[in-house]
């Protein structure tokens, strides 16, 4: 996923503070899922890839759903331009875990805009079709086969055995023969 800022004030960056994942396109629905938090990785599969331009961002992730009737994700960001090169801005302070806030004298010039929300979505994840997913039913089929003939030949050699100890018990006996 790529997030690209524009601004008409050349010398800015971009800031992710926050992105989470929700079911639907509000952050504040539950459940959600967090990705980025105070500007640090909160998901363990999380992939920042580097960029040359200060106005993208882009990351990566193992792709996820939510449990039960939910069948799509969206990403909400919380992004915010700065001075780039300005050591005083919540930019160049990166992840933080701290809720301090950096408070500005009114006569100082502005350094870093607010807040900016930034969504994406809806996402779905697409099942590509496994080219060896055919050869594996087949497979499974043939086993399927070769279990059911195995079964029916097993079957057929304890009905010969039970028949034969059957027939073996019956013995050969003349019958006394009745003069009159």
């Amino acid at each position: 996923m790529q997030l690209d800022a524009s601004s008409s004030v050349n010398n800015t960056e971009m800031f992710v503070e926050s992105c989470r994942a929700s079911p639907y396109d509000n952050p504040n629905y539950h459940p959600t899922y967090s990705i980025i938090e105070n500007g640090c990785k909160v998901d363990p599969t999380l992939q920042i890839n580097s960029t040359s331009n200060n106005r993208q961002f882009r990351f990566s992730m193992e792709a996820f759903k939510f449990i039960g009737l939910h069948d799509q994700v969206y990403i909400s960001c919380t992004v915010m331009m700065c001075e780039a090169g300005n050591p005083n801005t919540r930019c160049s302070r990166g992840c933080s875990n701290s809720t301090m806030h950096n408070f500005r004298n009114k006569r100082e010039a502005v350094i870093e805009s607010g807040k900016h929300f930034v969504s994406q979505g809806p996402l779905r994840l697409k099942r590509e079709a496994d080219p060896r997913g055919g050869s594996a039913v087949n497979l499974n089929l043939n086993l399927v086969f070769v279990a059911g003939c195995l079964l029916a030949a097993v079957g057929m050699v304890c009905g010969v055995i039970i028949y034969k100890t059957k027939t073996s018990r019956v013995k050969y006996q003349p019958l006394p023969a009745y003069e009159s």
